[in-house]
């Protein structure tokens, strides 16, 4: 896992021209599930690059024995997540739909001039 984030930061980075910090607690085995968490964090991250005007992501994951759990933060402009367009899919099917389909779930702290926080948490599968 900690090999993965570690390629989103490399590919953000390079595209998107952003920092990204990347904090690890503990390490796993991809599986499907937490592929589509990485999946998710890679939407996240991106939405922050392209959007928050912020100069840094934050990308922090820990690794427990139930569950990962990812928090992908930016300290930029924010949003009103109530007012994301319909025809938008990054945060509906890439992030919510995408972890809801594997048995995580996800949700958006986020308002204008306050930076936005995804927090991810996939159950790990026995």
């Amino acid at each position: 896992m900690a090999a993965a984030l570690a390629a989103i930061q490399r590919d953000v980075e390079a595209d998107h021209g952003v920092r990204v910090d990347v904090v690890t607690v503990g390490d796993t085995q991809l599986d499907e599930a937490l592929g589509a968490l990485i999946g998710a964090t890679r939407e996240a991250v991106v939405n922050a690059a392209k959007w928050s005007g912020a100069e840094v992501v934050s990308i922090y994951a820990e690794v427990e024995p139930g569950e990962v759990s990812v928090f992908v933060r930016d300290r930029g402009k924010g949003f009103d997540p109530k007012t994301v367009a319909t025809d938008r899919k990054g945060l509906s099917e890439s992030v919510y739909a995408r972890m809801r389909r594997n048995g995580g779930s996800a949700s958006v702290r986020s308002a204008p001039g306050e930076g936005t926080e995804v927090t991810l948490v996939m159950p790990r599968q026995s």
